[in-house]
């Protein structure tokens, strides 16, 4: 093995350069890995596509941290959020796939994504993504207007702090995008560059293009700048898979035969079936398409075989080629301002157009991949990718985006059908089932009935001191029970609260520690931990010893009843918006809360309705309740409210609601409802106005 040699003076250089972040002189490197440089050299010549990741560009700000400390502190730390259903649309059969709005914060959302422990989305969500699609804030302080006057979304964050929380999210990403997956991410030119350097220390280079899609608001006359009319669209993929079909208008034309293989030898060079005949890859090639998508080919009569003698991998001469047509398809450039980008059917700001979303999902999926979108806002991606048969998960923080999305598909039987030219079909459909989903907001009810939520509660407890919930099965290690994780290779065990005998009659005392040793038939030693209730213990920190004569240092990690509220409110989660201005600090809002009760009380009044009386449990920055309105966020409208579905139509912020409760409504009637949000995301039940 290849030792590291450095002189004093080199080992002091990096040293400075690991405490400041910065990077590592490039004549350092070899020294730093002999093995790999040598390796290059005894084959006569330096890989400089080897060497590629030591040559991508990088950007340096304020706050950047490495990979390694941000993936660390999301198993370290504990910081996936719990997932819990709220509401069911439709029906299906136990186990199957049901598409998901999710309502908190995308951060901790991902995380818990890439750490693949939550029971609603384990084994389904990371390595399986297909196509990632977000529209981020911009980062430039530029505000947006829905289409009747009202401000609803600022893009707050400004500078490093947005490129870090992008860079961030950016990362869990890439951890939980297949490995023949597609990511697009929509930016202006304020940060793009920098976005897409970024990508590309991310992504490894791999970026496929520069797209070009139109500006929704292009400005007036002006005469200080050329007037921006154009966004960007980066589009990185994990590997070279090719796009599924170019999605333009057919063309006349002569035909355009393609082969069905393409250079590089990989896992692929399995045989293909056609019309009875075995085709089988040229050596050192490997077939474009799966057997499926090949089927589906054949099915439109878009395949042929060609007399061609070649030598397969196996060293048979086979007689034959495959070939697809592409002459029913224009090719797609990358000026993509031949189809409008933004749409205003949900009035919501922002709003990509399903043309966009068509043309992407058309090109990068097939029917039944699986899509996300962490800053789904008004949920084209996720209406888009129903009407084309994809499944889908769409995460949003706020309340506002996540009623606009769930009204959207369970109307989109109405909606406008895909590519309907003039004649403006309906698509007809009524929605595959799916569900909202609350991440990050525990239900206190839930948490304590624990019988039946013993596996949230476990993870719970086990996150307040900072564990991770793994999947190994620990009892079996240490052959003891209620064994869930290890802390620095120790066991610990969670005690079973959960068992009423526990609860009420069994503590934790010195006769149960020693029970804990002989149950290990006196193997045990070292440290062992017991997360609990205080209230189930009478002794603190004990050591005893084993049959060994070796200590066994028992550490009591205790917590009251009350930490699952107050811990929660540590976080600083922030506040839903209360106007326009403060929307895009949701963004960067962390950690767990608790669904709180809010109560509103109104009356309908002439042009709108007075609220009188408004109240919820949250806790203001000093620690102390909200008083009077101060804890409303905004209100949300059903119009006609049926008694099945809220279906906003309505979202009015408290900065637009005068001091003595009035609020200006139209449309209202003996049908309307309303649902109040607080400033930490909790609602109101349904209230009939």
């Amino acid at each position: 093995m290849s030792q590291v040699r450095l002189t004093d003076e080199e080992v002091q250089k990096l040293i400075e350069c690991i405490q400041s972040g910065a990077e590592v002189p490039g004549d350092l490197l070899p020294k730093l890995s002999p093995g790999f440089f040598e390796k290059l050299r005894a084959a006569g010549k330096f890989d400089y596509k080897e060497l590629d990741k030591y040559k991508i560009p990088t950007i340096e700000y304020a706050g950047k941290r490495s990979e390694a400390v941000i993936l660390a502190q999301a198993a370290i730390t504990g910081g996936a959020a719990p997932l819990q259903v709220v509401r069911n649309f439709g029906e299906n059969s136990e186990g199957e796939w049901r598409n998901m709005i999710v309502q908190g914060d995308n951060l901790q959302i991902l995380k818990t994504c890439y750490m693949n422990q939550d029971s609603l989305i384990k084994d389904k969500v990371k390595g399986k993504v297909k196509l990632i699609y977000i529209d981020p804030p911009f980062g430039t302080g530029d505000e947006y207007g829905g289409s009747g006057g009202e401000v609803s979304y600022s893009a707050k964050l400004m500078g490093s702090e947005f490129l870090e929380a992008l860079r961030e999210r950016l990362i869990f990403l890439r951890g939980i995008l297949s490995n023949d997956g597609f990511i697009m991410v929509r930016i202006d030119y304020h940060f793009g560059h920098y976005v897409k350097a970024i990508l590309d220390e991310i992504f490894n280079n791999k970026l496929r293009n520069e797209i070009i899609i139109n500006k929704a608001n292009k400005q007036g006359a002006i005469n200080k700048k050329f007037n921006p009319a154009t966004e960007s669209l980066f589009f990185y993929s994990m590997n070279e898979r090719s796009l599924i079909s170019p999605l333009s208008k057919k063309r006349k034309g002569s035909s355009n035969w393609l082969n069905m293989h393409s250079p590089k030898e990989n896992n692929n060079t399995h045989t293909i079936k056609y019309k009875k005949i075995i085709f089988t890859a040229p050596k050192g090639r490997h077939w474009t398409f799966s057997q499926k998508r090949i089927d589906e080919l054949a099915s439109k009569k878009r395949i042929r075989a060609i007399n061609k003698d070649y030598i397969d991998v196996f060293g048979k001469k086979q007689t034959g080629m495959l070939q697809y047509l592409m002459c029913e398809y224009e090719t797609i450039e990358s000026n993509w301002t031949d189809i409008p980008s933004y749409s205003f059917s949900t009035k919501y700001p922002t709003e990509n157009s399903e043309q966009l979303l068509e043309r992407i999902i058309n090109s990068t999926t097939e029917e039944n991949d699986l899509v996300l979108d962490f800053f789904a806002g008004s949920g084209t991606t996720a209406a888009v990718a129903e009407k084309l048969g994809r499944r889908w998960i769409m995460c949003d923080f706020g309340k506002h985006a996540i009623y606009t999305i769930q009204k959207r598909i369970l109307n989109i039987v109405e909606s406008k059908k895909l590519n309907n030219g003039e004649k403006n079909e309906k698509y007809g459909c009524q929605p595959k089932p799916f569900c909202v989903v609350s991440a990050g907001a525990y239900d206190f009810s839930k948490i304590m009935n624990l019988r039946d939520n013993k596996d949230v509660y476990v993870s719970f407890v086990l996150g307040l001191f900072g564990i991770v919930r793994e999947s190994d099965d620990f009892s079996k290690k240490f052959q003891l029970p209620n064994i869930y994780a290890e802390k620095d290779g120790d066991p610990v065990e969670v005690y079973p609260i959960w068992e009423d005998e526990y609860l009420i009659e069994i503590r934790i005392d010195k006769e149960y520690l020693q029970d804990i040793i002989d149950a290990s038939g006196g193997k045990l030693k070292g440290d062992y931990y017991i997360i609990t209730p205080e209230t189930c213990t009478v002794i603190g920190n004990t050591i005893l010893k084993n049959p060994q004569k070796e200590d066994v240092q028992f550490h009591m990690l205790k917590f009251p009843y009350k930490v699952l509220e107050d811990v929660s409110r540590q976080f600083q989660i922030e506040e839903q918006p209360s106007s326009s201005a403060d929307i895009n600090k949701l963004i960067s809002s962390t950690g767990f809360y608790f669904n709180e009760e809010v109560s509103i009380n109104l009356e309908k009044v002439k042009n709108g309705v007075k609220i009188q009386g408004f109240s919820t449990m949250i806790l203001n920055s000093n620690k102390e309740l909200f008083k009077e309105l101060n804890g409303l966020s905004m209100i949300l409208i059903d119009n006609n409210y049926d008694s099945k579905v809220f279906n906003m139509d309505q979202a009015i912020y408290a900065k637009d609601i005068e001091e003595d409760g009035f609020v200006k409504v139209s449309d209202i009637s003996d049908k309307s409802a309303i649902i109040a949000i607080d400033k930490h995301g909790n609602e109101s039940k349904i209230v009939r106005i």
